[in-house]
């Protein structure tokens, strides 16, 4: 009804947007390690770690996680992170390696969420 006391005309069933916003995302991105192709792998100083996410990774280069948040070890060694980057839509995290990984030689890798 509007002001001077008339009443809305009915109307037919209409079509509605839908603003509500989606949940937010609280699922955090989790390292792939099965899988030939998506598990941790390394060629000479490249690293690669694949990560499974409903969305993209966050390419935002000041949010890029922290070289020294890796640790990375070659046969018990440590192998010092000198670059970290980010692809967002392949989802995954190239490390950098201070020094190339030889054939045959173990590596491992850790992460320590610097974040509190």
């Amino acid at each position: 009804q509007d002001a001077a006391g008339n009443d809305v005309a009915s109307f037919a069933a209409t079509a509605v947007t839908n603003n509500t916003p989606a949940p937010p995302d609280t699922t955090p991105p989790q390292l792939i390690t099965t899988g030939d192709t998506t598990r941790p792998k390394v060629t000479g100083d490249q690293l690669v770690l694949s990560f499974s996410d409903t969305g993209n990774l966050d390419a935002d280069a000041t949010h890029k996680p922290a070289n020294g948040a890796f640790t990375v070890l070659v046969n018990g060694v440590a192998n010092a992170v000198t670059n970290v980057s980010v692809e967002a839509q392949a989802k995954t995290v190239t490390l950098t390696l201070s020094t190339a990984v030889s054939h045959g030689q173990t590596v491992t890798v850790a992460y320590a969420d610097p974040t509190t």
